[in-house]
């Protein structure tokens, strides 16, 4: 059975005034209602404000989301959960990223409700797909199932036969929350604290000339901890080169990361380590070094180094 398509998008508008007023603050949005409710939107309103009001996120029962772009005073995805009366939790899962840094423009996926915001990508796709997605033929299949039926206002006979989606069709999974395996700062306490090099070309201090720098350069006072961005398994450890004493660590999506200049290594090839729990060295001078820091780098599956500002708080 193809589900009867249950949002909308564009110019809309209640026939009350009251709420006709209430939406034109907020488009363009998409809200959620059932398709006994079709009837009630038929008179086009003038088109909203390309950013919709947060206040009314929180008035109207129904699931309504858009794009907000981040102002400079939303420091943090905390500030704005509370502004559209969501969780922290609902807007990471729903952004697929920890939203460790919001700058001023960043594009940010909002909604009024608490739970993962799935889009569908694919032309009939299954509630049954989307529930085995997360829960496989588990007994607490058949609950979640039901959840996702009564907080989106399906229909019941979608608890009994294969129910249809269409590409761009959107759900409220409820009380869906994801264990992010991302990658964190390399310290304890979170930030990079002074950056003295950043990723890109650079005049090299010993060298003397301009070089690629694969990486970030972190001052840090001699012997600070220094812990593994992201879980993962040991593939090196020891003195290489101008690295001096060297950490790298693989991660589950074919990445790497790498730790250089240190003064100890407490780790070995072959041994996993967990994201800010294991201390695998601390911090030193070791190799062509200026001073105690920490060289930090991030590689892509094919060995080509990334820049490790684009890579916090992401998988």
């Amino acid at each position: 059975m193809r589900a009867i398509p249950n949002g909308f998008s564009g110019k809309i508008g209640f026939l009350t005034a009251g709420f006709a007023a209430v939406l034109a603050l907020v488009l363009p949005i998409r809200a959620f209602v059932g398709p006994a409710q079709w009837d009630r939107y038929s008179v086009l309103t003038p088109a909203g404000p390309e950013e919709p009001d947060a206040a009314v996120f929180r008035q109207i029962n129904g699931l309504i989301y858009s794009s907000h772009r981040v102002t400079k005073r939303e420091g943090s995805s905390g500030v704005i959960a509370q502004e559209y009366g969501t969780t922290v939790m609902s807007l990471q899962t729903t952004n697929n990223s920890e939203l460790m840094f919001l700058h001023p423009g960043a594009q940010v996926t909002v909604h009024n409700k608490t739970g993962k915001l799935y889009q569908v990508s694919k032309e009939g796709e299954t509630l049954d797909q989307i529930v085995a997605t997360y829960y496989g033929k588990s007994r607490k299949a058949q609950d979640f199932k039901q959840a996702i039926v009564e907080s989106n206002g399906l229909p019941g006979i979608a608890l009994l036969v294969p129910y249809e989606l269409g590409k761009g069709d959107a759900l409220l999974l409820p009380h869906i929350t994801v264990a992010f395996d991302t990658y964190h700062f390399p310290f304890k306490g979170g930030g990079w604290g002074r950056i003295s090099s950043k990723f890109g070309m650079r005049y090299h201090p010993i060298l003397h000339r301009f070089r690629f720098h694969d990486g970030f350069d972190i001052p840090k006072p001699w012997g600070t901890p220094v812990f593994p961005a992201r879980n993962g398994i040991v593939v090196d450890t020891g003195w290489h080169g101008g690295y001096g004493l060297l950490i790298v660590v693989r991660h589950s999506n074919g990445e790497t990361t790498r730790y250089g200049h240190l003064s100890k290594v407490y780790v070995h090839p072959g041994e996993r380590v967990v994201r800010g729990k294991t201390l695998i060295g601390r911090v030193g001078s070791t190799g062509l070094s200026t001073g105690p820091h920490l060289h930090f780098e991030v590689r892509d599956r094919n060995g080509h180094p990334v820049n490790p500002a684009k890579k916090i708080g992401r998988s």
